[in-house]
């Protein structure tokens, strides 16, 4: 349905507008994951400018440290720890073998022009949005990665995004099955049912405004804001749920973390009354995944149109009352996994 389709696609601009400068997620430890989440929202006035985390200015770093109640001590100490990542995962990059397309998003794309965008990109300036995109491919070569690593540098992001798999190797993720759903470009997947912790996204003000409170609010959470006083483990991925009315507009919006293991039978309350724990039924979604360090509307806009397209062509409709963004990956360093999603109609 044509007309379903640029409906719920328009709605979808407004709802991941900036989404991708704000998934921030640890791919080591709690502390680590606070720093990033800190140097993303610190370039918050850099509109659509890749990321050199090492890059900012240290001052606007520690000044956002404090504000949220760091100590000196931690400040330095955060710091020192994020030198000491960035380090690492450019070594991890350097030793990764190469890894398919197919392999890397979990899915075949689809063959049809509309799916082979970048294909109609080659002639002309390289300048522009997509273009930016093109300019990455064109560093790693005609298949789109090197045989072995992908460097995190600012710039030279692969679009190839980071394997689910190796992912979750190194990071808490939750439960989930592949379904073997035949189609092209989208991937079917059942999430095992568990428990998140949610807070909602405020819409009232600007939309940066709402993520950066909402990701506070969970990370003090996480950070020992609980009625056990426990800090929490950081999982991926960060899921953010925009929510639609019958006219395609966005209405709301809530950012969620999945609760590891350790505290699935018996989670922490949380002591901030607009933080709760939720128990979220096994679902399934349609998901496409991308990577690279380009994450504006536009991208998202992309993303969503050809996720659309590609059920349409298995004669899949998805739940159109909501639009899901799942972020895996630290931005600015090491390959990226960003993943759009809609609901299956039947787990509603």
């Amino acid at each position: 349905n044509i007309a379903l389709h640029e409906k719920v696609v328009a709605g979808l601009v407004v709802s991941t507008q900036s989404t991708g400068y704000y998934i921030t997620n640890n791919l080591r430890m709690l502390r680590l994951f606070a720093l990033s989440a800190v140097l993303v929202l610190a370039c918050i006035a850099d509109h659509h400018e890749d990321y050199d985390f090492g890059g900012q200015d240290e001052s606007r770093i520690e000044a956002l440290l404090r504000e949220q109640g760091f100590s000196e001590k931690e400040i330095a100490a955060l710091l020192q720890e994020d030198a000491e990542d960035r380090r690492e995962l450019a070594k991890e990059d350097d030793e990764e073998e190469y890894i398919s397309w197919s392999e890397a998003k979990g899915y075949d794309d689809c063959k049809d022009p509309e799916f082979m965008w970048w294909k109609n990109k080659k002639e002309g300036s390289w300048k522009g949005s997509d273009n930016e995109v093109l300019r990455s491919r064109r560093h790693h070569g005609k298949k789109g990665g090197h045989k072995k690593g992908y460097k995190g540098k600012k710039g030279e992001g692969c679009p190839k995004p980071k394997p689910l798999s190796l992912i979750c190797a190194e990071n808490e993720c939750p439960k989930w099955e592949r379904l073997n759903i035949s189609g092209c470009g989208f991937e079917a997947r059942k999430i095992i049912g568990a428990k998140w912790v949610t807070t909602e996204i405020d819409l009232t003000g600007t939309m940066e405004e709402g993520y950066k409170a909402a990701f506070w609010r969970l990370f003090k959470f996480i950070s020992g804001a609980n009625d056990q006083s426990t800090k929490i483990d950081m999982t991926v991925p960060v899921i953010n749920k925009w929510f639609m009315n019958d006219a395609y507009e966005v209405v709301g919006a809530s950012m969620s973390f999945y609760l590891p293991s350790a505290h699935q039978d018996s989670p922490p309350a949380p002591t901030d009354s607009s933080v709760v724990v939720e128990s979220w039924d096994d679902a399934v979604v349609y998901d496409r995944a991308f990577g690279g360090h380009r994450m504006d509307d536009a991208v998202y806009k992309r993303e969503f149109e050809l996720l659309w397209k590609a059920l349409a062509k298995s004669s899949i409709t998805p739940f159109t009352g909501m639009s899901i963004t799942a972020g895996y990956t630290r931005p600015g360093w090491g390959r990226q996994r960003q993943e759009v999603m809609f609901l299956d109609q039947d787990s509603v």
